[in-house]
């Protein structure tokens, strides 16, 4: 049986990847792999430079976990509280409607009154009625209405302002309600914005030192951005390189449901912070809430039922079928175990570009999956991924886990 490193060497020689960073740690520093493997680039066939382990990516909504630990903080300030209606820091959401569907004749939306707040914890667990519009028909049906292009605008509140999709806390549905959350973070912290919030409180004390949000403002690590990668459209089932980089650094906010660029090693240190519990970031008490269910029942069973569809499943972490899952106040939250892999209440998230990680407490092991293939949910990476995952649990195995 080809060993691990033997597997991604040749995934990537057949080109069933581009590449990838692999990083884990477990809780006491006993344990720490490191590797990474493929090209940087497959824009020229002639070209043959390798992807390193400080490769700049765009970690799209791997930021979202940072964001929710902004918010955390804020929250243990006394800032924010979690069950409050958000329309106070946040008004251009007040009477905010439901879009339920188009007049037949006329075209126009038909929408009604939202009779439940939004809260702080319904923007955290993607519970507020909000959705992407580049996800979703109805939405971009709407934004056709409204004269207005998908997935554009320069500010969280041009780029994300749509109408709900259902009542707040009745259903649950992937969205930018994170980046809600990250400019309720800005306006209770004297307009700072998130990307100079995050330096103070979260990169600065982990010595993070290459995560950016506009990699305009730091043009010393574009040289080193790995490209984007896709699967070739001809049906060979290989990746080829794609003139398109996922995220156009256009914006003028700093988007915390997506805009981080950032490297491997860097990103981990924020992994680590959280599964060792050190106190550099948040207090026990705030570390723990990143690992409880925070929906309700109708959200819960409104997120069972999307992955039962193998595609939304796949896009919303390739998880099998019909494991048990909820979702914490930082991201998706394992239900169960998963025999030789993620344990009961495994915190995790990614990426579009086929980013994954996870923090499994009762293991007291923590990892990354780093890569730039597009679109989100690409089955061969999230096969990939998987490997390297149940690889680094068997290496852990003996480590002490936190109990």
């Amino acid at each position: 049986m080809p060993s691990l490193e033997e597997t991604f060497e040749e995934a990537c020689r057949q080109r069933q990847i581009p590449g990838a960073v692999l990083l884990a740690a477990d809780i006491g520093g006993e344990f720490r792999y490191e590797k990474v493997f493929g090209s940087r680039s497959l824009k020229s066939p002639e070209s043959d430079e390798p992807l390193e382990m400080d490769a700049m990516m765009w970690y799209a909504s791997c930021t979202k976990l940072m964001t929710c630990i902004s918010v955390l903080q804020c929250v243990e300030r006394g800032v924010l509280v979690l069950d409050d209606d958000v329309t106070e820091i946040l008004p251009e959401l007040k009477g905010i409607e439901i879009l339920t569907g188009f007049d037949a004749e006329t075209g126009a939306p038909l929408t009604k009154k939202a009779t439940r707040s939004i809260t702080l914890r319904y923007l955290l667990t993607h519970s507020s009625g909000m959705s992407y519009d580049i996800f979703d028909p109805l939405l971009q049906k709407w934004r056709a209405s409204q004269g207005q292009k998908v997935g554009q605008g320069k500010t969280v509140v041009s780029k994300y302002g749509c109408p709900l999709l259902y009542e707040p806390g009745t259903a649950w549905g992937y969205s930018p309600a994170i980046d809600w959350a990250g400019k309720m973070v800005e306006r209770v912290n004297d307009n700072v914005s998130l990307q100079d919030y995050m330096k103070t409180h979260i990169w600065g004390p982990l010595g993070i030192k290459d995560m950016i949000f506009h990699l305009r403002d730091r043009p010393d690590l574009v040289s080193r951005l790995a490209d984007m990668s896709a699967r070739d459209p001809s049906g060979s089932g290989k990746v080829v390189y794609v003139d398109d980089p996922g995220f156009r650094d256009d914006v003028d906010d700093a988007l915390g449901g997506g805009g981080v660029f950032a490297n491997a090693p860097e990103y981990l240190k924020v992994l680590h912070s959280i599964l060792a519990d050190d106190g550099k970031l948040l207090k026990s008490e705030s570390v723990n809430k990143l690992f409880e269910p925070n929906l309700t029942k109708e959200s819960q069973q409104a997120l069972m039922k999307l992955l039962e569809n193998k595609e939304l499943n796949n896009r919303l972490g390739g998880m099998p079928l019909g494991t048990a899952m909820d979702w914490s106040l930082g991201g998706l939250l394992i239900q169960e175990d998963l025999p030789g892999w993620r344990r009961h209440n495994t915190l995790t998230w990614g990426g579009l570009p086929n980013l994954t990680w996870f923090i499994d407490r009762e293991a007291g092991l923590c990892g990354l999956y780093a890569s730039q293939v597009i679109p989100p949910g690409d089955s061969k990476s999230i096969e990939m991924s998987g490997i390297f995952e149940r690889a680094m649990y068997e290496k852990c195995k003996g480590v002490t886990p936190r109990i």
